[in-house]
């Protein structure tokens, strides 16, 4: 009964909360080409401390 409680509680929670993939970076720093902080222009967030830098494009990290 209980297995058969599970599979249920299962898939249940599977249509509400999406699946995500996570992985850990090596790199301190993580580019992205919009960012709301910096009006939607480029930025790059250290990782490590959680500084935000804006640019007018992403510069390589």
């Amino acid at each position: 009964m209980s297995k058969v409680v599970e599979a249920m509680s299962d898939r249940l929670l599977g249509l509400f909360v999406p699946k995500v993939e996570a992985a850990a970076s090596t790199k301190a720093c993580q580019c992205f080409n919009s960012c709301w902080q910096c009006a939607r222009s480029a930025c790059c967030v250290n990782t490590y401390c959680g500084s935000i830098n804006c640019w007018r494009s992403c510069p390589g990290c």
